[in-house]
């Protein structure tokens, strides 16, 4: 027997599910659907005719995972189906590619390009979890490299910097502040249209009383570090910041060494 049609009080069930948001891939929508005794391709076209439907949902991990076993066995296992694999574009037509994306560039309003520059930026801060590039490889002076540090491991541009994150290790672990974070949040200056767009400060520090602040942790301070600062203070006053640089070491790293485990020496404040 047919079921009857949905009901005004299911598509508003339907809505919310929707509104509220859900993983593809992950069996909510399936659950959904038994709950209300229809089906998903019912659920689903109705969703769609409400326009609640988002193409660009995010998949669920285990499904993502799935899919990326599936694609590397199939291309072990068949040619590319363009029959490129192993092959290189001309140097011809890559320069043909670069006037494509020139043009492309050129022909773009200033909005385009404000929005295609902040999606380059996201996905950097998403893939390498820094917006700053890394510099001069392992052997420069200031020691940027991998750290294990309070249990997590994460990229520190400079000696200073995991110093001063084992420094914030050492007051969690004796009550002296309640917990801390090496870069956990980007600040963006979406009126800005040219130069400096975002900010992402070194730490944020979390007070016994709930309270946080930010600390940057630099020893030297080019024009574009001090435009950041300059434009994280005029968009965002409600949040305190604090920079820690070579006077601060200066005048506390010799006392506080002594009683951090892996401090690293080598610098002169030390």
């Amino acid at each position: 027997m047919k079921k009857p049609p949905i009901s005004e009080k299911e598509k508003q069930c339907i809505r919310e599910f929707y509104e509220k948001g859900f993983l593809s891939g992950s069996g909510e929508l399936k659950k959904f659907s038994l709950s209300l005794g229809r089906t998903v391709p019912l659920i689903s076209r109705t969703a769609k005719e409400m326009n609640l439907t988002n193409m660009s949902r995010k998949l669920c991990p285990t499904l993502c995972d799935q899919m990326s076993k599936r694609s590397k066995k199939w291309h072990s296992e068949n040619e590319h189906p363009k029959g490129m694999l192993g092959k290189n574009h001309t140097k011809e037509y890559s320069l043909e590619c670069g006037r494509r994306a020139s043009k492309l560039w050129n022909q773009s309003s200033q909005k385009e390009k404000n929005v295609r520059i902040c999606k380059s930026l996201m996905t950097r801060l998403k893939n390498f979890g820094s917006l700053a590039p890394q510099k001069g490889g392992k052997d420069v002076s200031w020691k940027q490299g991998w750290r294990v540090i309070g249990g997590v491991r994460k990229f520190y541009r400079s000696r200073w910097e995991a110093n001063y994150a084992r420094y914030l290790e050492f007051q969690k672990i004796n009550g002296l502040i309640k917990d801390w974070k090496h870069e956990p949040e980007t600040f963006w200056f979406p009126k800005i249209l040219r130069g400096v767009r975002c900010y992402l400060p070194d730490f944020k520090i979390y007070n016994l009383d709930g309270s946080h602040y930010w600390v940057e942790v630099k020893g030297y301070y080019d024009d574009r570090s001090k435009t950041k600062i300059k434009r994280f203070k005029k968009y965002h006053k409600e949040e305190k910041l604090v920079l820690v640089d070579g006077k601060w070491f200066a005048k506390n790293a010799r006392k506080i060494s002594g009683l951090i485990n892996d401090w690293e020496y080598g610098s002169k404040y030390a």
